[in-house]
């Protein structure tokens, strides 16, 4: 009986260290390399041509808007339609009474939105190309895969706290 204890404590721990892998390790920037080459991959399939931030977020203003553009702590009022590349809605507010709205720089958005968003002023119509890094990453939900890139069809209805 002693034996057979033994026998299957050693079977348990070696199990237990057999099932140990090292875990892979996520490349932020390297899936952002593969984000950037679909983006444009996407835009040249289009025949579209964007403009670059630095942070590497492209987008396409459609119709400029008037004012000072929002900054960090302004409240964003905005209609949106938000894709996959592959054309796959996944949220839209378009349609509906009521406007999104944020405050930049609070982290209640994707950090893309943050970002892109600092670009434009009241009224603007554009289409926003965020890579993963400032989407979802490397982490997925029931609508939007992991490492996905997200495009936004977006119209700034307001700007507040601009003063």
């Amino acid at each position: 009986m002693k034996t057979i204890r033994i026998f299957l404590v050693l079977g348990i721990v070696a199990l237990a260290f057999s099932a140990c892998k090292p875990e892979e390790v996520f490349d932020t920037e390297e899936q952002f390399v593969r984000d950037t080459v679909l983006i444009k991959q996407y835009l040249a399939d289009n025949n579209l041509e964007a403009e670059v931030d630095e942070s590497g977020i492209r987008y396409i203003i459609t119709e400029q808007g008037t004012g000072e553009n929002a900054k960090f702590g302004s409240t964003v009022l905005v209609k949106y339609t938000g894709y996959l590349l592959d054309g796959t809605t996944f949220d839209t507010n378009v349609g509906g009474a009521d406007s999104f709205d944020f405050v930049i720089g609070q982290g209640s958005v994707v950090q893309g939105w943050d970002i892109a968003f600092k670009l434009f002023n009241k009224g603007t119509e554009a289409t926003i190309f965020i890579p993963s890094k400032y989407g979802y990453g490397n982490v997925g939900n029931l609508f939007i895969p992991a490492n996905s890139v997200l495009i936004f069809e977006v119209r700034v209805v307001d700007i507040l706290g601009n003063d």
